[in-house]
């Protein structure tokens, strides 16, 4: 793992020296990695000052106060780290930190998607959830994603003819990934005129069907009759009337999920967390026509352990579940 060298230098910024110790100073200073190269885009803060470094790495922090204070270093959302410096009017040393876990790198995520013969499958959508990007596979059914963020990513690989699938892969450690997932046919792919339709679910989404079948707790719950009812035109049109959802809109019609306290809900696909994010929501993470089920729960109280992410969520939850 690649360790980040903060160096930082600082100087009193005062006009008039006599009064050094009651005036306000700036933080000035070069991030660098363990190469030497300057990190640019990293957000350097203390409490609401803030500021970003350059593409030289440099940042001047201003005003900040003097004697001793914690400046965070953090960049795409992904804290780097906390430097504790003394800041004084008389002198202007430089501080030496490693700070652990640099973890801003860009990843890359390769992959292959087969059917279930092993054979590859071509033109087929690969999104990337998570980070609202997407590709296609070529020829041998290979594709690359570059310059994703580093966390736990939801990819989901469409294709004509072939279910939606969805697959986790964890690029928080490490640079680079590799993925194989496997597409299936839709049932009844090559049957002619003969249509088969299973009624009982897969085993993961065993909870949901349960739930499901109780209707009764805390939750309010769509099964896939219930949602080919509403004829949604988009995903995000089945919680207009749910109890509790609000569903904010962007200028392009997307809607993203917000609870009573207008804050964003926790959205979970097939058990895996997928966070709203600024300008694109739940209609970028599934289409109506992929939905096996729907369940929302307006607090804390009453949530599946399956759809609970660290530290819970308030404003609430919602599950997703595809066919």
């Amino acid at each position: 793992m690649r360790r980040l060298s903060v160096v930082v230098a600082l100087a009193a910024m005062s006009a008039f020296p006599m009064a050094a110790q009651q005036s306000p100073a700036a933080l000035r200073g070069t991030i660098r990695d363990s190469t030497g190269q300057p990190l640019p885009r990293v957000e350097v803060s203390y409490r609401a000052v803030r500021t970003t470094s350059d593409t030289g790495g440099r940042f001047r922090l201003a005003p900040v106060p003097l004697g001793r204070i914690s400046v965070r270093f953090a960049r795409d959302g992904v804290q780097l780290g906390i430097v504790e410096a003394n800041v004084t009017a008389d002198t202007t040393p430089d501080v030496q930190v490693d700070v652990i876990g640099d973890r801003s790198e860009p990843r890359t995520l390769r992959g292959t998607v087969v059917d279930s013969s092993g054979a590859p499958i071509r033109d087929a959508n690969v999104d990337v959830v998570t980070a609202l990007v997407d590709t296609r596979t070529d020829s041998l059914g290979r594709f690359v994603v570059r310059e994703l963020p580093a966390r736990r990513h939801i990819i989901r690989v469409r294709r004509v003819g072939y279910a939606p699938t969805y697959l986790a892969a964890d690029l928080t450690d490490s640079t680079s990934a590799r993925v194989r997932i496997v597409v299936r046919q839709f049932a009844g792919q090559n049957l002619g005129l003969v249509v088969v339709r299973a009624n009982r679910g897969s085993a993961r989404m065993q909870g949901f069907l349960e739930r499901a079948g109780k209707k009764s707790g805390w939750g309010q719950i769509l099964t896939a009759d219930q949602i080919d009812a509403r004829h949604p035109i988009r995903t995000s049109d089945l919680f207009m009337a749910m109890a509790g959802v609000r569903v904010s809109r962007n200028v392009f019609g997307s809607g993203t999920l917000t609870g009573r306290a207008g804050c964003r809900m926790a959205v979970f696909v097939n058990g895996f967390p997928v966070p709203q994010r600024g300008g694109a929501g739940i209609d970028e993470m599934v289409a109506p026509q992929d939905l096996a089920g729907v369940e929302v729960y307006n607090g804390i109280g009453g949530v599946p352990a399956e759809l609970i992410a660290t530290g819970g969520n308030s404003c609430g939850t919602v599950g997703i579940w595809t066919k």
